[in-house]
Formats: C-alpha cells, sequence, structure tokens
C-alpha cells in the first residue's frame, strides 16, 4: 500500500530567497532547531550536508515509535527547486515500510510569493499498514513545522532589511 502526504505552504518570500535556505547546509541545524520536541539531532554522516549523496543520521527525543534513523539526500533540483530525502535505515523501515520519502519542492507563485510543498510518501505491505499508519504524521509533521518555521526566520530578515 502507498500513502502520500501532501502540504502547501504559501510564503511571503520569493522562491529563490526560500530554496536558499532548503539547499543550504543550514537546514539541517534550523530542523534541529525548528523541532525541538522532535528532534534531538541531525548529524551529517557522509557527504557535505546539503548535495546528493549525503547520508543523515537522525535522532529523536524519547517518545517517539523510532528513536533513530537515517536518511540519504537523493535529490537536489536547483532548476525545479526540488530537495529529496529518502529514510535508508531505521525508523519507518524497521517498522514494515519498503519505502519512505520526504520531499520539499518550492513553486513560484508570484515575484516575491511562494509555496513551499512537502511530501511524504510511504510504501508498506498491506498486512502491516494498520498498524503503521497512524505513526507517519511525525515524519510529515516535522517537514510542514520546517515550511512555516523558514517562512517565519525570512519573514524576520525582511523586518530587520526594512528598519
Amino acid at each position: 500500500m502507498r500513502y502520500e502526504f501532501i502540504n502547501e505552504f504559501e510564503v511571503n518570500a520569493s522562491a529563490d530567497d526560500v530554496w536558499a535556505i532548503y539547499s543550504s547546509s543550514n537546514l539541517r541545524t534550523s530542523a534541529v532547531q525548528l523541532l525541538p520536541n522532535i528532534l534531538k539531532s541531525k548529524d551529517i554522516l557522509e557527504g557535505d550536508g546539503y548535495s546528493v549523496g549525503t547520508v543523515f543520521r537522525v535522532v529523536l527525543l524519547p517518545g517517539h515509535v523510532t528513536p533513530m534513523f537515517k536518511e540519504k539526500i537523493v535529490t537536489v533540483d536547483h532548476q525545479r527547486r526540488l530537495k529529496e530525502l529518502e529514510m535508508i535505515e531505521g525508523g519507518y523501515l524497521e517498522m514494515g515500510c519498503t519505502f519512505c520519502m520526504l520531499s520539499f519542492e518550492i513553486l513560484v507563485k508570484e515575484r516575491n510569493s511562494c509555496v513551499i510543498k512537502t511530501v511524504t510518501k510511504h510504501e508498506i505491505n498491506d498486512d502491516l499498514a494498520t498498524s503503521v499508519s497512524g505513526h507517519f504524521h511525525t515524519y510529515f509533521d516535522g517537514g510542514v513545522t520546517i515550511a512555516q518555521g523558514v517562512s517565519k526566520h525570512i519573514a524576520k530578515q525582511k523586518a530587520r532589511a526594512d528598519n
């Protein structure tokens, strides 16, 4: 069975400004700061932190179903402003998923407006779907919270620049 969750969050900033954050190595540390009730740490195991092939070790705070997982950046498309991270070890894979991916795509709306499209995709055998699918929200909620945090960060930067 395949699950796909999609959220589109409008941001009052150019797609280029938002993509600059999503395509940078700072997104890893921003994620930990923006998700203090979920993430304990997100460390680089391989790579530079922002390009294809980078592997992260993500540690969740106690109380979450899966304490740790590894994810790998599998796509960074600067033309489409698309970044995809695939879970490669632990997490939902230990719970029976055969595939789990989080993607962020920055869509141009107007000159100074864009949409952060967050998508999580999960594949799981039908016999395990009922017991596991209720936990998928953590990965998805984290992606949406990052989008909201990036929006707030850009708004603060604009406010400082205007003063």
